[in-house]
């Protein structure tokens, strides 16, 4: 790209491990409003899931920033990652794209990452950040406002806030949470969402506006660029295997495990291969929460072993894969 021409939007999604980013980006790429839009995933930890469940076609490919947090200061992961795809667009490696989306970890601080756009000379020239997008957990969110750093400087940096499972909440709690959010970002536009798809649809339609044209803001005003966690307080451990396992034993290990460190885990998210199943298994808990697993259409990649990921505090997500593993390794 000539240094003349406009530079492309970039929106920024993040939200607390769990609020539902990767869904809704999902639906975000399935919008023919966002057709071409490249996309780079951060996870924490070392096995990537959520850039598996994101390949679409026409589109290049998800990029993965693994192991590591796009919000650290020292980390130059998201420039470099954002040079990459500049030069692979403009050698004709890749599709064209008109944007690019960014989805953080759950427990990245966004405030570093509205830096990095102000203070870096090639991704003015060649980028601009269109909108900081947070998803709350309508479940969830009020607890972990008020308990995770990280998801309140998430809230208070949105341009627009949606809440997210809002049809597993009563009422009042969703307007309780609004209520906190408009305190903690009241620049923002919030917006409530439950798991129906019309209703989704309908609220993208803000977002496909914010997705098609660049709108220059100035992210630096009234923020705080420190940095608001440790992420030496968060710890993931992850499981790659090929041995394909029943799904009751797999549920009940991992229920046992659940409850054996209730209280403990941030987040597990896995793709598994499932005997008497010929397609993948996504899981996903939010804390003592398990969401139902489902089918997918078809595996992402030609790569069908399983995987899981757990994210924690402190080093129960190791303890908490230690014990899975030892008791479906023998079973392999």
């Amino acid at each position: 790209m000539s240094d003349e021409a406009a530079p492309l939007p970039v929106l920024l999604v993040t939200g607390f491990l769990g609020a539902g980013k990767t869904t809704l980006i999902g639906r975000m790429l399935d919008d023919p409003a966002f057709a071409g839009s490249a996309l780079l995933v951060n996870e924490v930890g070392e096995i990537g899931i959520d850039q598996e469940l994101l390949v679409r076609s026409g589109s290049p490919p998800p990029q993965l920033l693994a192991n590591g947090c796009v919000c650290c200061v020292m980390n130059d992961d998201l420039g470099l990652a954002l040079r990459d795809l500049d030069l692979r667009r403009r050698d004709g490696s890749i599709p064209p794209f008109a944007r690019v989306i960014v989805e953080t970890t759950g427990v990245a601080d966004p405030a570093p990452i509205l830096a990095r756009f102000i203070a870096d000379g090639w991704i003015q020239r060649h980028f601009v950040l269109s909108a900081v997008i947070t998803l709350v957990d309508g479940v969830l969110g009020a607890e972990t406002l008020r308990s995770q750093p990280e998801a309140a400087s998430q809230a208070a940096h949105a341009d627009a806030i949606l809440i997210s499972k809002a049809d597993l909440a009563d009422v009042d709690a969703i307007d309780r949470l609004r209520g906190l959010l408009s305190a903690t970002a009241p620049h923002a536009t919030i917006l409530v969402a439950g798991s129906e798809e019309a209703a989704v649809g309908r609220l993208l339609e803000p977002f496909r506006l914010l997705g098609l044209r660049a709108l220059p803001q100035d992210h630096g005003r009234g923020h705080h660029h420190g940095h608001a966690h440790d992420h030496a307080l968060v710890t993931t451990a992850s499981w790659r295997f090929d041995d394909v396992l029943p799904w009751p034993v797999i549920a009940g290990a991992l229920d046992d495990v659940v409850t054996a460190h209730r209280g403990r885990l941030m987040r597990i998210k896995g793709l598994l291969r499932v005997r008497d199943a010929d397609r993948p298994v996504v899981i996903d808990a939010v804390q003592d929460l398990f969401h139902p697993p489902r089918l997918l259409d078809r595996w992402p990649s030609d790569d069908r072993s399983s995987r899981i990921v757990m994210i924690s505090r402190d080093t129960s997500s190791e303890d908490a894969m230690r014990a899975l593993r030892h008791t479906l390794a023998p079973m392999n």
